[in-house]
C-alpha cells in the first residue's frame, strides 16, 4: 500500500466514522455538548458562533425534567447541534463558574458570544418553544440586544425607564434589566418615593441592604401598593440575614432579636408571623441550597425566593439517601403550617410531601385535597409535585 493509498483509506474511515456518529445522534435525537467550557469557547471562535450553556444541579427537579423532555426534542436538538456550541455545567462540581456569571437558580441557560459574555439568559425549566424563543433572541437586531447597559442608560429618563425596562425583558432577559434597575435607582437615589423607583425597588430590590431602610421606614406607603405580606416576608429574612452571628463552632446561630427590634423599630406588624416563615429557611439551610447559596438566590431573585428556596430545599432533602444531618421533620412541618395563608397552596404542596415522607397517607391526601380546592377557586392550574417524586423519596 502507497503512502496516498494508506491515507486515502485512513480519510475514509474517518469520513465514515463521522458519517456514522451523526447518523446515530439524529437517529437517537441526542445533543451534542461538551462539559468543558474552554473548550466550547475554543470551538465558538474556530467557528464563528454562539455557545449555549445549560447549568444544571442533580437534585434540581427542573433540571431534571429538562434534560427528560426539552433538551430531548427534535426541534431543539437539530437548532442546538446545527447553530451552537454547547456546554452543559454541573454547578456542583464548577462553583467558580457559577460565582463567576452569577448563577443560582437551575437550570439556568445562557446565550454566549464566543468571547464568553453572555448575551441572553433565563433560568428554570422551559418547554421546547419557550426555549427556541430564547434562543432566537440572539437574532434580533434590536438595540436593546445590541446595546450595552451602560449605553442604554444614557437614554433613560423618569419618563421611559419602565418601557425601557419592558423592551430589555423582551428583547433580552431579567438578568439585564435588574442590572439596568439598579443603575436607574443608585443614579436617583434622591428620588425613591416616585411611583417608577417604588415599582423598580419592589421588584428588583426591596431585598437589598442599602434599600432596605427605605422600603422598612416608608412601608406603609409600599403596602398600599403591593402585596404586604410578601415584602414584610423580604424584610424580615434579609434583615435575620444581615444580623446572623457564629457560634464557637462557627456554626450560624439562630437569633430572632434584631428582627423583632427592626420591626419594632418601624412599626412593621407580623413579626411572630415572620418568625415562622423565617424559621422554615433556617431549618432548610444547607440542606437544599447552601446557606451561600441561599442568600445568594434572595439577594438576586427576589421574586421567586419564597417558593424557589422552599421547594428545592425539600426535593433535596427528600430525594437524597442517608443524609449527614439529622431532620426534625415534625418542626419543619409545624413551621409550614404556621405561615399558611388563605388564598395560597403551594405551601400546601409541600406539606404533602413531607407527610408522605413520614408515611401519613391521611394527611398527605388532604394537603393535596385543599391545594386543588385553592387552585380552582384561583382557575390555576396545579398537578401536585408528588406526582414527580413519589418513586424516587428515600
Amino acid at each position: 500500500m502507497t503512502i496516498s493509498t494508506k491515507y486515502k483509506s485512513v480519510l475514509s474511515i474517518i469520513i465514515l466514522t463521522a458519517f456514522l456518529t451523526l447518523n446515530h445522534c439524529l437517529a437517537n435525537n441526542e445533543l451534542n455538548y461538551t462539559k468543558s467550557f474552554s473548550r466550547a469557547q475554543k470551538q465558538a471562535i474556530k467557528e464563528d458562533k454562539f455557545i449555549f450553556v445549560y447549568v444544571f444541579t442533580s437534585w434540581s427537579l427542573p433540571s431534571q425534567r429538562m434534560e427528560a423532555t426539552t433538551l430531548k426534542d427534535s426541534s431543539i436538538v437539530k437548532e442546538l447541534n446545527a447553530e451552537y456550541i454547547n456546554v452543559f455545567i454541573d454547578a456542583g462540581r464548577n462553583r467558580d463558574f457559577t460565582e463567576d456569571y452569577e448563577v443560582h437558580v437551575f437550570p439556568s441557560m445562557m446565550v454566549m458570544d464566543k468571547f464568553g459574555t453572555a448575551i441572553v439568559r433565563s433560568s428554570g425549566f422551559k418547554t421546547p418553544n419557550e426555549l427556541l424563543q430564547i434562543i432566537y433572541k440572539t437574532r434580533s437586531k434590536s438595540r436593546y440586544l445590541q446595546q450595552s447597559i451602560d449605553s442604554i442608560m444614557q437614554e433613560v429618563t423618569e419618563q421611559n425607564i419602565l418601557s425601557v425596562i419592558d423592551s430589555v425583558i423582551l428583547y433580552r432577559d431579567e438578568y439585564t434589566a435588574k442590572n439596568l434597575a439598579k443603575k436607574y435607582l443608585d443614579r436617583n437615589k434622591n428620588n425613591w418615593g416616585t411611583e417608577q423607583c417604588m415599582l423598580l425597588l419592589k421588584k428588583y430590590f426591596s431585598l437589598d441592604k442599602k434599600y432596605l431602610k427605605f422600603v422598612s421606614r416608608n412601608h406603609k406607603v409600599f403596602f398600599m401598593k403591593y402585596d404586604s405580606i410578601e415584602l414584610k416576608e423580604n424584610i424580615a429574612f434579609h434583615v435575620f440575614i444581615n444580623s446572623l452571628k457564629k457560634d464557637t463552632r462557627g456554626r450560624l446561630k439562630f437569633e430572632y432579636k434584631p428582627l423583632r427590634k427592626w420591626f419594632k423599630k418601624y412599626k412593621i406588624s407580623d413579626i411572630d408571623k415572620m418568625e415562622n416563615f423565617v424559621r422554615i429557611k433556617y431549618l432548610l439551610w444547607g440542606r437544599g441550597p447552601s446557606v451561600r447559596s441561599s442568600i445568594k438566590l434572595i439577594e438576586n431573585y427576589p421574586e421567586t425566593s419564597n417558593e424557589s428556596v422552599l421547594y428545592s430545599s425539600v426535593i433535596r432533602i427528600l430525594l437524597t439517601e442517608n443524609y449527614r444531618r439529622s431532620i426534625d421533620y415534625d418542626e419543619l412541618i409545624r413551621s409550614i403550617e404556621n405561615t399558611l395563608e388563605e388564598g395560597s397552596y403551594w405551601r400546601y404542596d409541600v406539606l404533602a410531601l413531607l407527610y408522605y415522607k413520614l408515611g401519613n397517607k391521611q394527611k398527605t391526601q388532604e394537603c393535596i385535597d385543599t391545594a386543588k380546592e385553592i387552585a380552582a377557586i384561583l382557575d390555576e392550574e396545579y398537578t401536585p409535585i408528588l406526582d414527580f417524586l413519589k418513586d424516587h423519596i428515600k
